[in-house]
């Protein structure tokens, strides 16, 4: 049972950047994190727990260990990114990759040699668990010693990471408002405490594991299982942790602020008997920018393309994608594919009720509105109107 969890993990994580990526750029970061507590969760119950997939452990022990350096910048870049809203790196962020690139120019070496040579010391540390860490793949550092730095920067991240709560934690609204982005702003911060929470109990359990072993009586290492018997428990978080994901799948939004784009952007459509200023941080600026989403789609028609998608109001309005699905599934409370047929099919009405000539067939106002398909077409038009687009027509008394 236990075994299958990591891969379980491993699997979820792709599946989230999968389905979200496109809506919200910082949700790789997420991916990655579960990912990689997924793989060293999975190093680490092999090793403790079942020596019978050696096979695995010579691919995972070594080859992923500078990857495993990234546990905490991934989870920590994720948290700052979701609570300021942004969706990349910038150039300040590379210095997070130097352990990494000091851990891949150390194993450079152990990389180029044999898999079987690679399989006979997996399976010298199955038998002498010691071998872990006194063994030197790493040509550079022991192996206790990179672990350590490892975990020891896994805990400084959780510590960032919990100063970046503290410093938000003073922004945030504490009514209890119905109002959609409060909630949105609120259910995303709690997901985060929970997140950061977990993260520092995985990077306790896992530097806590390296000062026993630094401080075991001279040394023994004979038998791990005396000194890492919690490792079930990592790999029960590393499961648990992206299952957290389906109670709060309003957090792959993150907490959406307004830009000074989409600010010129309202302030540019607002009549000239309004008000001209627009707080950059009010909640009101993301029903205003829905409305000028939707007054794009009314006035540019642009659902006529068969093509048309979430992209298009992205590029032409630019808009970071996820505040445009946002505005969509938490604001105006219709998904985007929905708001789509809507028009389509209100301008399939407005044609039928102009062709008194009857020049159009279900196939030409189908193919006019946009859609690809009768099923589709006629699928929208029931769940809209209750009917066919015949009934309709007949309803409207066309001759």
């Amino acid at each position: 049972m236990f075994l299958s969890l990591p891969f379980l993990s491993i699997l979820f994580s792709i599946i989230i950047a999968y389905f979200n990526y496109k809506k919200n750029r910082s949700i790789i970061f997420l991916s990655i994190f579960y990912l990689l507590i997924g793989l060293i969760s999975l190093k680490y119950y092999l090793f403790t727990y079942d020596s019978q997939m050696s096979w695995l452990l010579a691919i995972l022990y070594g080859h992923f260990s500078p990857l495993f350096f990234l546990i905490g910048p991934t989870s920590y870049i994720y948290v700052r990114n979701t609570l300021n809203d942004h969706e990349g790196i910038s150039k300040k962020d590379l210095w997070h990759l130097i352990p990494s690139i000091y851990m891949l120019i150390g194993l450079f070496p152990y990389f180029l040699k044999p898999f079987e040579e690679k399989l006979s010391l997996v399976n010298k540390i199955l038998n002498q668990p010691g071998e872990l860490y006194i063994n030197q793949i790493h040509v550079l550092s022991p192996s206790l010693i990179n672990e350590f730095l490892r975990n020891f920067l896994y805990v400084y991240y959780a510590w960032l990471m919990i100063t970046l709560l503290i410093k938000a934690r003073w922004d945030m609204d504490e009514s209890e408002s119905s109002d959609p982005h409060t909630q949105q702003k609120q259910i995303t911060f709690k997901w985060l405490i929970i997140f950061v929470s977990f993260n520092t109990f995985i990077a306790s359990i896992l530097l806590s594991s390296n000062f026993i072993v630094l401080f075991s009586p001279k040394q023994d290492l004979s038998n791990l299982h005396d000194y890492l018997p919690y490792y079930r428990i990592l790999v029960m978080f590393a499961f648990v942790m992206p299952l957290l994901i389906l109670l709060f799948p309003r957090v792959l939004y993150g907490i959406p602020k307004v830009t000074l784009e989409e600010i010129e952007l309202i302030q540019s459509k607002k009549k000239k008997n309004q008000v001209d200023r627009v707080e950059p941080y009010v909640d009101d600026s993301f029903y205003e920018l829905s409305q000028v989403i939707l007054q794009y789609i009314e006035t540019e028609k642009p659902y006529l393309n068969p093509r048309f998608s979430i992209r298009d109001i992205v590029v032409t309005l630019n808009i970071p994608q996820h505040h445009v699905s946002y505005c969509f599934n938490k604001i105006l409370n219709n998904p985007f594919p929905s708001v789509k047929n809507k028009y389509r099919i209100e301008y399939v009405k407005g044609l039928i009720l102009q062709d008194t000539e009857k020049r159009y067939s279900l196939e030409g106002l189908m193919k006019e509105a946009g859609f690809t398909s009768k099923n589709s077409f006629f699928q929208a038009f029931k769940e809209i109107e209750g009917c066919t687009p015949k009934v309709w027509a007949e309803q409207q008394k066309i001759p």
